[in-house]
C-alpha cells in the first residue's frame, strides 16, 4: 500500500520535475556539441545527476506546498469510512511533504469511550490509506496522565512535530492538555514538558476563578501556526472556548487566556485560515451535534456565525447519540472535511470510523453544506 502511494507520487511529480529541468537539458545538449569526448561524458554525468536529484526531491514531496501537491488520480475513488476495520475518532489533519496525515484517537469501548492511544493514518493519493502499523502515541508517554486519550491535533514547526492532546490527570484533578513532540509525524514521540501545558490550576489563576468547576472543560485542543510562525491554541467543550498564543518554543504560553466563544458551539473546535480569514469549525448544539462554523479577522475572535456545514450524523438503533468532530485542510488545490461516523460497518457510537468529503467555498468564502457520502470521486 505504501509502495503504491510512493510510486504514484513519483510518477506525477517526476514528470513535473522533468518539465522544469528540460530547458537546462537542452542547454547542456547544445554545449556538449562543442566539447571533446571527455566533456561529453562529463555532461552526461551531470544530466544523470540532475535527473536523480529531481526524482529524489519529488519522491519525498520536496518543498511543494499543500496546494502544489499532485492531485489524486483523475477517475479514482475512495470509500467511506477510509479504514473500515479500524475504529478511530476525533480526527485532525496535517499535510507534510505531500502526505495527507490524519491523527485520531483509538476507540476500544463497547458501552462508553475507552481510549488509551492515538493512530496516524496517512495517504499520498487519498485513495490508498495506511494505519502505519498501529498506534503512534500512547497515554503511557504522559506519566502524569491515566485515562482518556481524546481529541488532539498535530502541527509542524521548524521540522518538529507537536501533538497537543487532552488527557485525564492521574491525581484526579480532571482533564488537561499535554504536548508530545517528535521529529516525524510517525514518531517516536516524547512528553515535551513532563507536565500539563494547560489544566484547571492554570485556568483558575488566569481567570481568577475560585473553584475548578468554573473553568472551561479542558478538551479538544486545536492549534494553528500562521505564516509568521506564531501559533495559537483554542480548546473547550460544553459551549465554551478559550484561545491563547503559544510561545515560540510551542510548549509554553505567550499570552493571556481569552474566552471568546463562537455561537452554537458544543465542542471540537478546529482552526484554519483561508483568504486571510480565520475559520473555526465545530460540533454545534448537543449530541447528536451538527457541524457548524464561524469566521473572524483574528484567532481570538469575535466570531461571526456563518451557518451549518453538515447535519447531525446518525447512530445505530439502540445506541447512544452520535458525536461529531470535524477537521479541515487543503490538499492539491482541493479543500477537504475529515470527520468520524458512528454507523459504519461493524462500528457504532463507541466504535467510530474516519471519513472524508470534498469541501467547497463560494466566491465570498462561505462553505457549502455537504452530506455524508459512501464514496468520494476524484
Amino acid at each position: 500500500m505504501g509502495k503504491r502511494n510512493a510510486d504514484f507520487r513519483l510518477r506525477v511529480t517526476g514528470i513535473r520535475s522533468l518539465g522544469r529541468l528540460s530547458k537546462g537539458f537542452q542547454s547542456l545538449g547544445r554545449l556538449s556539441k562543442g566539447l571533446p569526448w571527455t566533456g561529453f561524458l562529463l555532461t552526461g554525468f551531470l544530466l544523470m545527476g540532475f535527473l536523480l536529484m529531481g526524482f529524489s526531491a519529488c519522491g519525498t514531496g520536496g518543498d511543494l506546498s499543500r496546494e502544489e501537491c499532485p492531485s489524486p488520480l483523475s477517475g479514482s475513488t475512495v470509500a467511506n469510512p477510509l479504514l473500515p476495520d479500524l475504529y478511530t475518532a476525533d480526527p485532525a489533519v496535517l499535510v507534510h511533504n505531500c502526505t495527507f496525515y490524519i491523527t485520531a484517537g483509538h476507540d476500544e469501548g463497547e458501552t462508553d469511550f475507552q481510549m488509551f492511544n492515538w493512530y496516524v493514518l496517512s495517504s499520498t493519493d487519498l485513495v490508498h490509506w495506511s494505519d502505519n502499523g498501529g498506534p503512534v502515541l500512547s497515554l503511557d508517554v504522559f506519566e502524569w496522565a491515566d485515562a482518556n486519550a481524546w481529541a488532539g491535533q498535530m502541527v509542524e514547526k521548524e521540522g518538529r512535530f507537536y501533538w497537543y492532546v487532552p488527557v485525564n490527570k492521574g491525581d484526579g484533578s480532571g482533564m488537561a492538555i499535554g504536548v508530545a513532540v517528535g521529529d516525524s509525524p510517525l514518531g517516536p514521540f516524547v512528553d515535551a514538558i513532563g507536565a500539563p501545558l494547560i489544566d484547571d490550576r492554570i485556568e483558575m489563576e488566569a481567570f481568577d476563578f475560585e473553584f475548578d468547576y468554573q473553568t472551561v472543560f479542558t478538551i479538544d485542543p486545536t492549534v494553528f501556526v500562521d505564516d509568521h510562525g506564531r501559533a495559537y491554541l483554542s480548546y473547550g467543550g460544553f459551549g465554551r472556548m478559550v484561545t491563547v498564543e503559544l510561545g515560540s518554543d510551542m510548549v509554553s504560553l505567550a499570552g493571556d487566556l481569552v474566552e471568546e466563544t463562537p455561537e452554537h458551539i458544543f465542542e471540537a473546535p478546529y482552526l484554519f485560515t483561508r483568504g486571510g480569514i480565520y475559520y473555526v469549525i465545530y460540533a454545534a448544539g448537543i449530541n447528536p451535534a451538527t457541524i457548524d462554523y464561524s469566521v473572524s479577522e483574528s484567532p481570538f475572535g469575535p466570531w461571526r456565525y456563518q451557518g451549518r456545514i453538515m447535519d447531525a450524523l446518525p447512530n445505530l438503533p439502540g445506541e447512544d447519540f452520535a458525536t461529531s468532530h470535524p477537521a479541515v485542510t487543503e490538499f492539491a488545490g482541493q479543500w477537504y472535511l475529515v470527520y468520524h461516523i458512528s454507523d459504519g460497518p461493524g462500528g457504532g457510537t463507541y466504535k467510530r470510523q474516519v471519513a472524508l468529503e470534498k469541501l467547497y467555498f463560494d466566491p465570498d468564502g462561505h462553505i457549502a453544506p455537504i452530506s455524508p457520502s459512501k464514496e468520494v470521486a476524484f
